[in-house]
């Protein structure tokens, strides 16, 4: 749905406005928090949990729709 470069560019999918805000919320902070961490580790998990609260739901909704054909 989206992705954040080393140089400092992010890109967001447009179907990503068809989904619920929660689901578009996860994403943005999920992107902007690689400017500082870059990977998913301990640090990044915290900061997600700091920012969103309880973020799994949001997840593993994406991974489901992920998942699904096109």
């Amino acid at each position: 749905m989206a992705s954040c470069s080393t140089n400092g560019h992010m890109n967001f999918n447009v179907e990503l406005l068809l989904l619920d805000q929660a689901l578009w919320d996860y994403v943005i902070v999920h992107e902007l928090l690689h400017f500082f961490v870059p990977n998913h580790g301990k640090l990044w998990k915290s900061l997600m949990r700091l920012h969103l609260g309880e973020y799994e739901m949001q997840e593993a909704a994406l991974r489901k729709i992920a998942s699904q054909p096109r």
